[in-house]
Parts: structure tokens; sequence; C-alpha cells
């Protein structure tokens, strides 16, 4: 049997959303390695599985996946209400998003509302559902949003995803008001250029649009980080371990960028 006696995050259970890919799938992995018991939830029926067997090699049971939409409520509560039926849940990360790149002006309504449902209102349908929850039973407990540094600055190409952060931000500022009473400590963490999949991509949808490579379009982009290089997974999801720890049991409200000095370059 594993020992996490002295593991941060040893006896907690972690809820997340996106938790199949990207940055949920790294913040899965690091409450793994740190004791804790995660269920992650995705929509992606191809990344669940693909991380089904990522996540029990690593932890054998105890990590479980489940499909789930975060903008149907109906189905976070009944989610909900099965896990705390079942020894309840510690540390909340609504972390499920979409990005879509385009001008203001050029973002046509629908879009707008799906970027802002998915972003804004699946993040709330998750913390609210979880917290009543927490609240309810009398147990603390942490709730990490994913935000980004466009949640604390516009950028272009950027108007949907960027209202949708930001409106975050606010919303987390408000539950961490209201929360810390009763021992849920809510933050977010804000990503600035982290080397995922869909920068990847990015770099590559672009390289061909401008007659150039994606190698040499990353290279273009990491020389205006102070850091001099994207974010590693691993390293952002420290962030995360941190505020979901005993480490971070005076830390509310805050919203923590991390962006390798992209701001301050």
């Amino acid at each position: 049997m594993e020992d996490h006696g002295n593991s941060l995050l040893a006896g907690k259970t972690a809820f997340i959303t996106g938790g199949a890919q990207g940055i949920g799938l790294a913040v899965a992995e690091a409450f793994l390695r740190q004791g804790a018991r995660v269920v992650a939830a995705d929509i992606d029926a191809r990344s669940l599985e693909a991380a089904r067997g990522r996540l029990e090699a690593l932890a054998p049971g105890r990590a479980e996946l489940v499909a789930l939409n975060v903008t149907d409520l109906d189905a976070t509560e009944a989610l909900a209400d099965r896990l705390f039926s079942n020894g309840g849940v510690d540390i909340v990360v609504p972390n499920a998003g979409i990005l879509v790149l385009k001008h203001g002006i050029d973002t046509d309504l629908a879009t707008w509302r799906r970027v802002l449902d998915v972003n804004l209102t699946g993040a709330f349908i998750t913390a609210t559902s979880f917290a009543r929850r927490m609240v309810a039973a009398g147990t603390p407990g942490r709730i990490i949003f994913t935000a980004s540094l466009f949640g604390v600055r516009g950028g272009r190409e950027n108007s949907a995803y960027s209202a949708s952060k930001f409106g975050m931000i606010g919303l987390m500022q408000s539950l961490a008001a209201e929360l810390a009473e009763k021992g849920i400590l809510v933050n977010c963490v804000c990503p600035g250029q982290i080397d995922t999949q869909m920068i990847q991509s990015l770099f590559s949808e672009r390289a061909v649009l401008q007659g150039t490579s994606a190698e040499a379009l990353r290279s273009a982009f990491e020389a205006r980080i102070p850091v001099g290089r994207l974010g590693p997974l691993e390293e952002l999801a420290g962030a995360y371990v941190y505020l979901a720890s005993e480490l971070a049991r005076y830390v509310v409200g805050q919203s923590l960028v991390i962006d390798g000095g992209w701001q301050v370059g």
C-alpha cells in the first residue's frame, strides 16, 4: 500500500472539470502525486479513455473519470450528490474551457454565447453546485478556478475568451468573500503562455497562414517571455497544489498569475 502520510493532499478528494486533457489532466496528476483521490470530468470521450489508463497507472484505484458537460446543471448536481453521498469532495477545480480566437467585430453572437456559456456559466455551475454541498456538510474545502492571464488584461482576438475570464475572476472574488467564513477558500490560477496542445495547434495553424514554420513562430513567441520558454504543464500544476494545500490556508480571493514574466517583461 502506498504511504501518503507526508504528502500535501493526503486524504483529500478533488473534483476537476476538463480533467482529461491539458491543464486539467496535469492538475489531476499533480494531485495524485500528492496523495489525493481525484475525480476528473470531461466532455471529450477520447480524452477520457486516454486519461483513464494514464491516471490508473500513476495511482491505481485513486482516480475516477466521468463524462460531464459543465453547462448541464442537472447532470452536475446529480454528480455532486453522488460524490457527497460517497465521502464528499474537499477540492473543486472548475477548469473546463474553450478558446475561440477572433477579433471582437468578427465574433458572432452564437460564438460569444458559447464561449461565455462554457467558460463562465460552466464554472459557476460547478463551483456553486459543490460549494452548496460543502456548506451543508459543514466541511472546509478549496475552490480553485482556472482563469487566465487574459482575465487580468485584454488581448487581440480575445474578446469573448477574455470577457469570460474577467467574469470568472469577479465570480471567484465574490464567492471567496462569501465562503471564507465557512472554511471554504476560493482562489484562481491565471495561466499565461503554457505549453499545451492548444497552443501547439495554434502555432501550426498560424504557420500555414503566414507561410512560415511552427518552430519559427514558437521561437519568436518564446523570445517575448522573460524566462525564454513556454511554461511546462507540470510547473503550472504546482500552483494548484499550493492553493489546495494547508500551505495556503490564509490565501483568499487571489488571482495567481503564472506567466514566466510575460506581464512584467
